[in-house]
C-alpha cells in the first residue's frame, strides 16, 4: 500500500482545470492521500462552482477563505455589483440552502500536532480559538490590534510568529510562494496567470502547474 501523503493546495479561485491538472500531476489518490485546501476556492477564476462541486462530492478538507466568507455575507446582503457572486448563487439554484449550510460548516482552521492550516494567518501569541474569523481569513500585516491588516508599514504576521507548529496559509498572492522555517505561503497567483501550488507536507516538496491564462488583472 502506498504511503499516505498530506497534500495542501493554495488558493484555487475558480481555476478548476488547473486544480485537476495539479492533482493528476501528483497522482492524487483520495483513498490514500489526505488533501487540504487553504480556502478561497471561489471568485476571480472561471469555474468556481465546478471547484465547489468537486470538493464537496469528494469530501475534501478545507478551511474557509475570505472569499467564501464574502459570499456568505453576500447571500445575507445581496449586491448586484458582485457579479461573480450573483452568478455563483444562480448556479446553485434550488440547492442554495444546501450549499449555504455546507459552506457555513467549513472550519476557519485545521490544527494537528505538527501543523496548522489557515487561510490568512494568525495573531502572534493568541490562541486560534480566541481569534476573530475576519483576522484568520484576512490578516497580512499586524499592527497589534487588527485595525489595518494590509498596512505595509507594519510587519507581516509571519515575521512575528514564534510557535512550534508549521503554519500553511494562502491569501497573499503578491508574495507568491513564501517558504520559511515555520510558515509556508501557498498563494502563487493562479487566477492572475501565474501558478497553482501544492505542498507535499512530509517532504516539503512544492509541485506546481501553470495557469492556463490570466483570468483577472493584478490590482
Amino acid at each position: 500500500m502506498a504511503n499516505k501523503r498530506t497534500l495542501i493546495i493554495g488558493d484555487v479561485h475558480g481555476c478548476f482545470d488547473e486544480l485537476m491538472e495539479l492533482l493528476k500531476k501528483v497522482s492524487f489518490d483520495k483513498e490514500v492521500d489526505r488533501l487540504i485546501l487553504v480556502g478561497d476556492l471561489i471568485n476571480k477564476g472561471p469555474k468556481s462552482f465546478d471547484v465547489l462541486k468537486w470538493v464537496r462530492k469528494n469530501k475534501i478538507e478545507l478551511v474557509l477563505g475570505n472569499h467564501e466568507l464574502g459570499f456568505l455575507n453576500f447571500l445575507q446582503n445581496p449586491n448586484p455589483k458582485y457579479k461573480n457572486f450573483v452568478r455563483l448563487k444562480e448556479e446553485m439554484g434550488e440547492e442554495l440552502l444546501e450549499w449555504t449550510a455546507w459552506l457555513s460548516s467549513i472550519p476557519f482552521f485545521i490544527e494537528e500536532d505538527s501543523f496548522i492550516v489557515v487561510h490568512g494567518g494568525v495573531i502572534p501569541e493568541v490562541p486560534l480559538h480566541k481569534t476573530e474569523p475576519y483576522i484568520l481569513t484576512q490578516i497580512r500585516t499586524w499592527d497589534g490590534e487588527g485595525k489595518d491588516m494590509r498596512n505595509k508599514e507594519n510587519p507581516p504576521w509571519y515575521e512575528l510568529y514564534k510557535g512550534d507548529k508549521t503554519i500553511i496559509y494562502g491569501h497573499w498572492a503578491a508574495k507568491g510562494l513564501n517558504i520559511r522555517e515555520k510558515t509556508i505561503g501557498l498563494d502563487s497567483g493562479c487566477c492572475f496567470g501565474k501558478k497553482l501550488s501544492l505542498l507535499h507536507l512530509e517532504t516539503r516538496e512544492i509541485i506546481q502547474v501553470d495557469a492556463k491564462e490570466a483570468y483577472i488583472k493584478i490590482g
